[in-house]
């Protein structure tokens, strides 16, 4: 049987197309602001990591009594499997927290961490999750990736040393 060069053109094409989507390169990803209710409710590989840890009382307390004003900007990557576990931990905390004094804001970036409005140029980024803390617009600390012992003990280390 003869092979015509358009039919191995076509088969190589073929199997490009497929070797492209079996790593992803074809999948597009959320990149921008979002809600942490849209999180765990668009992408359902997260809010399977939503219940994954247990605080105590005294590990949320200095988080509960904060007075001040903090805000908690988290940059991830939907792609990312330490975004996909640690976010929803992170989110997890914020709920059992509750203080309105703590203003959450996550911002999902494609998997070379960049985003059109150049957040996470202007910010740093260079790993995902990073979780950068700030007390009136001035920046306390980062942690990146993982915390060292939890997101509970890590962040109120971060408050009490600034």
């Amino acid at each position: 049987m003869k092979i015509t060069k358009p039919f191995t053109l076509l088969l190589v094409l073929c199997s490009l197309l497929s070797f492209g989507s079996a790593y992803g390169e074809d999948e597009s990803y959320f990149v921008g602001e979002i809600s942490s209710q849209d999180i765990l409710s668009n992408f359902s590989n997260f809010a399977q990591h939503s219940n994954d840890v247990d605080y105590s009382e005294s590990d949320l307390s200095t988080l509960k009594n904060l007075d001040a004003d903090i805000q908690i900007k988290v940059f991830f990557g939907q792609w990312c499997h330490d975004s996909v576990r640690e976010v929803p931990r992170i989110i997890n905390l914020l709920e059992q927290v509750n203080n309105s004094n703590i203003k959450p804001w996550f911002y999902a970036l494609d998997t070379s961490k960049s985003d059109p409005k150049m957040l996470a140029k202007e910010h740093g980024i260079k790993k995902t999750p990073t979780l950068i803390i700030y007390r009136d617009n001035i920046e306390l600390g980062r942690i990146l990736e993982v915390p060292e012992s939890d997101w509970a003990i890590d962040i109120s280390q971060l408050l009490n040393k600034n």
